[in-house]
């Protein structure tokens, strides 16, 4: 014998159980793709045009008036942490992407060192070498800025999981401490 079975809205002949089924798998992949849609958030893994990002609020702060305790503590938990590489949106026309390197936090703040691709800082004692890597998509050799410290608002950087390597961040936080009397 066939039963016909007749859902809430008429459309469909099978049993309660199936359509009951097929809507709790929709519900767990929903959850899913919710979930994983949030790491990647966090990650800074997010498919963001550079138009989308907001212009970040910058504060440029002399790094001697900054003293303060600098260790290696990247922690892929959500917030900035020391030593990872974060980029922000500066007010510039045409919109650009910069990065920097995350040396500490106040409150919401991300507290950071500029990094350039820019040739013309290889003798400036203010910039100190850091090679290539993931900060530097054509693989050039960057520095990165020692004299002044920019705060950021966190939710004006995005994460794209890009770890500073430990040496080199022990070299930077040797140079702070050594000419600008942070610890």
């Amino acid at each position: 014998m066939i039963r016909s079975w007749r859902a809430h809205d008429g459309a469909t002949n099978e049993p309660p159980h199936a359509k009951h089924r097929l809507d709790r798998r929709r519900r767990d992949t929903s959850a899913l793709d919710q979930g994983l849609d949030l790491l990647n958030e966090r990650l800074g893994n997010t498919s963001e045009k550079l138009s989308d990002l907001p212009v970040a609020h910058i504060e440029v702060i002399p790094t001697a008036t900054m003293s303060r305790n600098i260790f290696y503590a990247p922690d892929m938990d959500g917030q900035a942490e020391s030593g990872e590489v974060v980029w922000f949106s500066p007010p510039t026309d045409p919109p650009q992407e910069r990065s920097m390197l995350v040396v500490g936090r106040d409150r919401h703040e991300v507290l950071g060192l500029l990094i350039s691709a820019n040739e013309n800082h290889t003798d400036d004692e203010d910039w100190l070498p850091i090679g290539s890597g993931e900060w530097q998509a054509s693989g050039t050799p960057c520095w990165v800025r020692l004299d002044k410290v920019l705060s950021i608002p966190e939710d004006n950087v995005r994460r794209r999981g890009t770890l500073f390597p430990p040496r080199r961040f022990e070299r930077i936080a040797d140079s702070l401490r050594k000419r600008f009397d942070w610890s």
